[in-house]
């Protein structure tokens, strides 16, 4: 029996493996004790699991990493790739 086309996609491939990889990480570390983090001075610690910690520090990545693209590409140019026509003397075949 073929498999569908898709399952053979690199991007598929590569894309499962690493969701199994996160969620493999993620199962194994919900299983540890939890970790007090000390977040403001003089107010009682938070306890945490460890793999809220992770997915957490992965939420804020993506935010701070979305939020400089948007940045990035938000102050280029519009115009900037533009083409120019080309004269019609450039245009004549060399001979």
């Amino acid at each position: 029996m073929a498999a569908p086309a898709f399952v053979k996609n690199p991007k598929f491939i590569g894309g499962t493996i690493i969701f199994l990889w996160v969620a493999y990480v993620v199962y194994w570390n919900y299983r540890l004790n939890p970790i007090d983090i000390q977040l403001v001075p003089f107010v009682k610690p938070a306890q945490l699991s460890v793999s809220s910690v992770i997915i957490g520090a992965a939420l804020f990545g993506f935010l701070a990493t979305m939020t400089v693209q948007f940045f990035w590409h938000r102050g280029r140019s519009k115009n900037g790739s533009d083409a120019v026509t080309a004269s019609a003397a450039s245009t004549k075949p060399v001979t």
